[in-house]
């Protein structure tokens, strides 16, 4: 089994089947399991046994996981219990380690960056903070640590504004993401002039109805 340079590498020329692990990959790092569960009906039987296996260790025995599509997922889950059960410099390992086996892991950037925010390195949790929003600009968790950042900077304007992006994102519904490119896709919304239009339509048609 790819690990996920790979798995990226084979997607890159064109593999429809590593393309569609790597579009499984990026749920992971979303911790959209849900989502990852549903894509994975997709597959074929061996490989969505593979997967389904792998999406019911991570949440129940994620020790025993060896598959390495999941092993940077794996990482950061137990990391995050570590950070729970007060193991701050396990935890800190296991972060680096998923960032070693996927750079793109927007999860463990966002973690890291917390252990290094509570010790109160704030130049080094800004800039994995940075590196993690270009990834993941939609993810409220992240924007909510960005808040508690610039708080401890003093920088009140620019806590204001990811308390309000954070809040926004979690009164949406997590975007779906495209298979081929990863991005969100985007929601359709009528522009500015279209609601006129519709507007002046449904005027129209008050004042002359029979």
């Amino acid at each position: 089994m790819e690990g996920v340079k790979d798995l990226e590498a084979e997607a890159l020329s064109g593999d429809p089947k590593a393309q569609a692990l790597l579009h499984f990959l990026r749920l992971l790092r979303r911790k959209d399991y849900a989502g990852a569960r549903a894509y994975a009906e997709g597959f074929p039987e061996g490989e969505r046994e593979r997967l389904l296996r792998g999406l019911s260790l991570l949440e129940e025995d994620p020790e025993a996981l060896d598959d390495p599509l999941f092993a940077a997922e794996k990482e950061v889950v137990l990391g995050v219990r570590a950070v729970r059960e007060g193991r701050r410099e396990e935890a800190e390992g296991r972060f680096r380690r998923a960032l070693e086996l996927d750079p793109e892991h927007h999860r463990a950037l966002t973690n890291l960056g917390t252990l290094h925010l509570e010790r109160g390195e704030l130049e080094e949790a800004l800039a994995l903070y940075q590196k993690a929003l270009k990834l993941a600009p939609e993810d409220p968790l992240l924007h909510e640590n960005l808040a508690a950042l610039y708080k401890r900077k003093g920088d009140l304007d620019k806590m204001v504004a990811h308390m309000k992006r954070a809040t926004r994102l979690k009164m949406a519904p997590l975007p779906s993401l495209d298979p081929l490119t990863g991005k969100p896709r985007r929601r359709f919304r009528l522009p500015p002039w279209a609601w006129l239009l519709l507007f002046a339509l449904l005027a129209y048609l008050f004042l002359h109805k029979p």
